[in-house]
């Protein structure tokens, strides 16, 4: 992998990581009006709805729900992503957004824990990388030593599955067009939350029009625009180094919070802001003594 490469999938992670951080505003918002299984249908909905003309414009694929090795692991990928984002959306109702962020952001952690069992190799700045990361997140979060909640099991449990997510996303990103990878999830996403709805919630048309903004921003750019990014990132990015460039995610979030909605950041929040930017630095440290020759990126044969 040349230096080259790795610079451009970094990039393309940090941008996905700004459009995540980012959609946290219009997550707060949203939630005033509907509940979180109805968002969670409505911004898979509309992601499905956004990549699916994209898709055709760029790759124009001949089939879209065959029956194929490509689009069944799409749909596992997407019952793994609907899982985790289901609980994420249910835990955050009986936990704090502070605390809803840092169980999150425990994936930096879970993700080279769990590549192990794939043997897959984490080198050592990775490891210091997500180490600080992870103490950035902690200071972000504002963590107390207080009573834990319920909600906090759920997003822990959310966080799991999200490393999940990265390490099977990158096992397979290569194997298909990230279109397809996207829609088909998002479809997946959609009918399960769909069907959902009606036994846990209630369909709440005055809230979905008032959500209709949150929706979709989360729908088109953090759901359609930010997954397809993430795996044309983890083409060339290993699953651990994702995670590390993912985290940024909660820095953008405070940013964003602070620019849109007048949320200041404290002392510990500009200490964890500095700790992730710092993770995120030395996992580059050997890339950066010993650069390789890099190989070019395979393109998926969509007539198979």
């Amino acid at each position: 992998m040349s230096f080259k490469s790795d610079l451009r999938a970094d990039l393309v992670l940090l941008l996905t990581a700004f459009i995540w951080g980012l959609a946290f505003v219009y997550q707060r918002s949203g939630m005033d009006h509907i509940g979180p299984i109805t968002f969670t249908f409505g911004r898979f909905l509309i992601g499905a709805l956004a990549i699916l003309p994209l898709w055709y414009v760029m790759e124009k694929p001949k089939q879209i729900f065959a029956f194929n090795k490509v689009n069944r692991n799409a749909a596992l990928l997407g019952l793994v992503l609907t899982s985790g984002m289901l609980l994420q959306q249910w835990g955050m109702v009986y936990t704090t957004a502070g605390r809803a962020g840092f169980l999150t952001g425990v994936y930096l952690v879970f993700v080279p824990l769990i590549g192990l069992l794939f043997r897959n190799k984490t080198e050592w700045p990775t490891w210091i990388g997500i180490c600080l990361a992870f103490l950035g997140l902690y200071f972000m979060g504002q963590i107390d030593g207080g009573e834990i909640f319920i909600g906090d099991i759920l997003v822990l449990a959310s966080s799991l599955l999200f490393a999940l997510h990265i390490i099977f996303t990158g096992m397979i990103a290569n194997d298909a067009s990230p279109f397809r990878l996207i829609f088909i999830q998002f479809c997946v996403a959609a009918v399960i939350s769909g069907l959902l709805v009606p036994i846990f919630e209630s369909w709440n048309w005055q809230g979905i029009l008032d959500a209709l903004v949150a929706l979709l921003y989360v729908g088109v750019f953090s759901s359609a625009v930010g997954f397809c990014l993430q795996v044309v990132g983890q083409r060339t990015a290993p699953a651990s180094h994702t995670a590390i460039i993912l985290s940024f995610e909660s820095v953008f979030a405070a940013l964003c919070g602070w620019w849109l909605l007048n949320e200041y950041l404290t002392q510990p929040e500009l200490i964890g802001c500095a700790l992730i930017l710092a993770g995120g630095l030395v996992s580059q440290l050997k890339m950066l003594m010993s650069p390789s020759v890099g190989a070019s990126i395979k393109h998926p044969d969509e007539t198979r």
